[in-house]
This record gives C-alpha cells, sequence and structure tokens, in this order.
C-alpha cells in the first residue's frame, strides 16, 4: 500500500494525494485491510475550506450592480469524509492512479446528494439563478447569463416574523395546479390553490402566483405580506416558472 500516489480531481482541481496523504495506519487482518484515515480526514477539511460552496456565505454582485455578501442557505456541495474514505481506499487497493470527487459530495435540503458542484463560475453560483431582493420587493431571474425576467414580488410579512429567509438556496422542483396547506399567524389553518409552485425551503418557502392578493405594494411586505413565500402576480408567474430548472440557486437578500 505504501508508496503510491492518486490524483483527486475535485471540480477542475488536481490534488497529488500519496499513501500518506490517505492512510494514517493500516492492518491487514483476517484477509481484509483495517485503516486509519485521519490524514485523510484532515485533507478533505482542507479541500473543503478551499473549494466547498455549502455552509458558506458566497458573494454576489446583484442585478443593481452592488458587491454583497449572501448568508449560507441550503445551496452547496461539500466532500463527506466517510464518502472520500471508501472511494480512495478502494482505490488503493485496486492500484488506481485517477479519481474524482463528484461521487464524494452531499448537500443539505431535498438534495442531499449537492448541488452547484458542475459550476465554477461566479463564485460557485454561475450564470443561472434567481435572485430577490427583499428591500426592493423584485425578482430578477437569469438563464446563461440572460435575463428573462424582471418582475415586483411580496415577500414574507416582516411584523409577523414570517419574513422570507436570506440566503443562496436551490429550486428543489417545480409543480402545477396544487393546493397550497398550512397555518395562519393566528393558527387558522388554510388551503390556497396555485398554477404554478416552486419551492426552496423544506420548511415551505417558495414561489407561487397568488391571485388572491390585493395589495401588491413595495411596501406590502411589511404588514400585509406573505408567510413566507415570494408571491407572484398570476400574470408573470408563467414565465419566472418556465425559466426556472431545479436545482439552479436561489439568491435571496
Amino acid at each position: 500500500m505504501t508508496g503510491k500516489k492518486i490524483t483527486y480531481t475535485v471540480q477542475k482541481t488536481e490534488y497529488e494525494l500519496t499513501t500518506a496523504d490517505i492512510l494514517t495506519s493500516a492492518r491487514y487482518q483476517a484477509g481484509k485491510y483495517q485503516f486509519d484515515t485521519q490524514a485523510l480526514k484532515n485533507k478533505v477539511v482542507e479541500i473543503n475550506q478551499k473549494q466547498a460552496t455549502l455552509n458558506k456565505s458566497l458573494a454576489f454582485k446583484t442585478s443593481e450592480g452592488n458587491e454583497i455578501s449572501v448568508p449560507a442557505g441550503t445551496y452547496g456541495w461539500a466532500i463527506s469524509a466517510n464518502k472520500a474514505e471508501k472511494t480512495l481506499t478502494k482505490a488503493l487497493e485496486n492500484g488506481e492512479t485517477k479519481v474524482d470527487a463528484k461521487g464524494d459530495i452531499y448537500g443539505e435540503g431535498y438534495d442531499t446528494r449537492g448541488t452547484g458542484y458542475d459550476t465554477t463560475t461566479n463564485g460557485g453560483i454561475g450564470n443561472t439563478y434567481v435572485e430577490v431582493s427583499i428591500e426592493k420587493q423584485h425578482l430578477w431571474a437569469y438563464r446563461d447569463g440572460q435575463q428573462v425576467a424582471s418582475i415586483d414580488v411580496v415577500t414574507g410579512t416582516q411584523s409577523t416574523h414570517n419574513d422570507t429567509p436570506k440566503g443562496v438556496f436551490y429550486v428543489m422542483y417545480k409543480q402545477t395546479k396544487t393546493t397550497l396547506r398550512g397555518s395562519r399567524a393566528d393558527g387558522s389553518a388554510y388551503a390556497s390553490p396555485v398554477e404554478y409552485w416552486v419551492p426552496f425551503t423544506l420548511d415551505g418557502c417558495g414561489f407561487h402566483d397568488a391571485d388572491w392578493r390585493k395589495n401588491w405594494s413595495n411596501t406590502a411586505y411589511l404588514k400585509e405580506g406573505s408567510l413566507g413565500c415570494v408571491n407572484m402576480k398570476p400574470s408573470e408567474a408563467a414565465n419566472v416558472f418556465n425559466n426556472l430548472s431545479q436545482s439552479e440557486p436561489v439568491i435571496i437578500y
């Protein structure tokens, strides 16, 4: 097992790992190897600090040209030390010299496999994303760097602490003609039919049309906003829905 080298590719970066980078010690007993991989765990921490996007604030340039830092949400990926251990020790045993880290990543939220691993541009966000400014009560959507939507929205009610959460999330899935169910601030239940539904948090925040809404002003969210979702006018919701894709970043600030 000694003296071997493996090229461990993380996105576009190659790490030349020796046996000593992977194994602190190894035993061969009853026909099987037993490994101490503390050395690899330390290496994974180092790689995650350098490249991973999960649980990190991300730098972002808004549509209005401001450079901001958006707090961590569920979007992103990181290398799992346990997965990397299985992948790399197996590679050592089999005499492999090249391994891609893509199978070793994990994520949080709806997709625990991780999101954004194949995206290296724009600080890991890429050029396809949806952006929401709570202060401006406005949404912008981009596909391959081209703006495909720019609309006013209404976000979560500030006065009742139902604010739409800030952070970098991702599109969980897309659904048409469904009924949203839950509880209002006073505890009463609601059932709201919508044409378009795109959730981005596990606790029920998402984008949807709201044909019941009367107040669409840019101050509605202060006292008459949603329960956390991003409300869109029915006439504008279809375009946004059609231009969103599963797993793309949702940036809310």
